[in-house]
């Protein structure tokens, strides 16, 4: 481990990242690190955070891992996840340089500008319709849902953002519209504070409906769909996703479902434009 260590802070040195992302469960590595690089945004993934060692480090994030570490080369795929989930959540963006480190099974440093990914093509796609501090606080609420959950069991949801008037006319109501007589401006998902209570909206059974400025305007809303309806999703997928490709398909909205599995996919006009699983 330590000659890894010293090629990691070699390479930090060499390259100069914008931002470092770190994948490991030693405390060492992640304790090395941020020492090396205090003035350079740090987000740690691990399944054994030593919080206490980094109290005081503004620089430093630590997330703990959902689930297992990956073993061997998939370890490769659920580091990629951790990219695109942090550029979904606008940690990182197109402009950055980003070193990822990864001390697992195996042990790696990749690094590449973000301008190349194809996640900086969703921001692009989505910034037409939505703002996209909006996508990031849906998303961000999204990754709330998959690691809480409901009541300790695994849970979705569905939200359906923007072309709020034709989105309304293409969905009826499963249940009274508990958002109704509220102000949408005080219920709005940039509020942390207002989390909570979205995050039960956001998980009754149909969708919750947020305007273009992030304002809850409906809960508990179904899709209708038509008799000649052309929508088609993957094998394997459920009423949200098939709900989510047909009302992009017929409105401007953006959709995002968040499935209890743990996979969280972005929808405009109709197709899947975005994937990742949550870590």
């Amino acid at each position: 481990m330590t000659r890894f260590i010293d090629t990691v802070l070699s390479a930090v040195e060499g390259i100069d990242p914008t931002h470092v992302l770190l994948y490991t469960d030693s405390s060492e590595l992640m304790e090395k690190l941020s020492d090396h690089i205090e003035g350079t945004p740090l987000t740690i993934f691990t399944q054994k955070p030593a919080i206490s060692s980094f109290l005081g480090k503004r620089n430093v994030d630590i997330r703990k891992v959902k689930g297992s570490p990956a073993v061997g080369l998939d370890a490769l795929d659920q580091a990629k996840d951790i990219v695109l989930s942090c550029a979904a959540e606008g940690l990182i963006d197109a402009k950055d340089e980003v070193m990822l480190v990864i001390s697992a099974d195996i042990k790696t440093i990749l690094c590449f500008d973000m301008e190349e990914l194809g996640v900086v093509n969703l921001r692009k796609e989505v910034g037409t319709r939505i703002d996209l501090e909006l996508l990031e606080y849906v998303f961000n609420l999204g990754t709330k849902i998959v690691r809480e959950g409901k009541e300790g069991f695994p849970a979705g949801a569905l939200f359906i953002i923007g072309d709020m008037n034709n989105v309304l006319n293409h969905t009826t109501e499963s249940v009274q519209n508990p958002l109704g007589g509220q102000a949408d401006e005080k219920n709005n998902i940039k509020r942390k504070e207002n989390w909570n209570t979205i995050k039960e909206f956001a998980m009754l059974d149909g969708a919750l409906v947020l305007d273009k400025f992030g304002n809850p305007v409906a809960a508990g809303r179904y899709v209708m769909f038509e008799d000649d309806m052309k929508t088609k999703i993957e094998d394997g997928l459920g009423g949200r996703h098939l709900a989510a490709s047909y009302i992009t398909d017929c409105t401007e909205a953006i959709a995002m479902v968040v499935s209890s599995e743990g996979i969280i996919r972005v929808y405009r006009d109709g197709k899947n434009i975005y994937e990742v699983e949550v870590v």
